[in-house]
């Protein structure tokens, strides 16, 4: 009688010892060798560009990284949407109890073998402090304004060490100034346009600023590489026999470009007037 008692001790021994084998293993979470780790960094950046904008493409990479992510163009889904379906928040969710929290759990056995790609990068960009959350093996994308003059870059990742440095040069030569006197009409009256810029030099007709600018017998003022700061501009008044006119000034800055600014002021003239200011503008360092 004893052998039969034992007997279904035994078999039970060996059904759970099966069961224990049978149990699934939790995937080991990755160990990433920093020392490895390369930072991207596109445009390359340096030397001398006459574009303020930079857009900047930043990719923290492990090549020995075991499922790297794709950058994806489009937007994209909800985490808890991995189908790529269409999410809809009042439809019934069937899935019983059970089912729910096993969902629960492989979420956050996810989260928690990719929890070594979140990393924050330090930048310090013209004298500014930033800091930029990015993931490794995603490309960040973010836009930079660079100032005119020198500009530096420099990003590192704390954990690995690693750091990137780059200077260039942004040049203001494309900068152009252009004012021009108008007159409205038939209507004719003496007189001058003068353009008294930031430095106080005085700009008239047929005479180089020592800055380079330069205001001709017709009327037109320009300025190859304007300094910055405020330029005023004034009509001098002619013979007292005139007729009065009805004047228009026009002052553009990078004209034909992005940046394109515009003013215009006018103001009617009476003969023998003393000198009248049309207005003043600001050209920006």
């Amino acid at each position: 009688m004893r052998r039969f008692r034992v007997l279904p001790l035994l078999l039970m021994g060996f059904l759970l010892g099966a069961q224990q084998v049978r149990a699934p293993r939790a995937p080991a979470i990755y160990a990433p060798d920093l020392k490895q780790w390369r930072l991207e960094l596109s445009p390359a950046l340096g030397g001398w560009s006459s574009d303020r904008a930079v857009n900047l493409r930043l990719k923290l990479v492990d090549p020995r990284d075991p499922n790297p992510p794709k950058d994806e163009p489009g937007p994209r889904y909800r985490d808890d949407d991995e189908d790529g379906g269409d999410y809809d928040p009042g439809a019934e969710d069937t899935r019983t109890a059970e089912q729910l929290k096993q969902a629960r759990l492989e979420r956050e056995a996810e989260v928690a073998r990719n929890a070594w790609r979140q990393r924050v990068l330090k930048v310090w960009f013209n004298g500014s402090t930033l800091t930029w959350s990015t993931r490794v093996g995603t490309t960040l994308n973010t836009e930079l304004t660079a100032q005119n003059g020198e500009n530096r870059l420099e990003i590192l990742e704390p954990d690995s060490g690693l750091r990137v440095v780059r200077s260039w040069w942004v040049s203001t030569a494309r900068t152009r100034l252009r004012v021009v006197s108008l007159q409205a009409g038939d209507t004719y009256t003496s007189g001058s346009l003068q353009v008294l810029e930031p430095d106080g030099a005085l700009a008239e007709g047929g005479r180089r600023t020592p800055s380079g600018g330069m205001l001709r017998w017709s009327g037109e003022y320009t300025h190859d590489t304007p300094p910055p700061g405020i330029y005023t501009l004034k009509w001098t008044g002619g013979w007292r026999g005139g007729k009065p006119a009805r004047l228009k000034v026009e002052a553009v800055l990078d004209g034909g470009t992005d940046q394109e600014r515009r003013w215009t002021w006018e103001r009617l003239i009476l003969p023998g007037a003393g000198p009248v200011t049309f207005g003043t503008f600001d050209v920006e360092p």
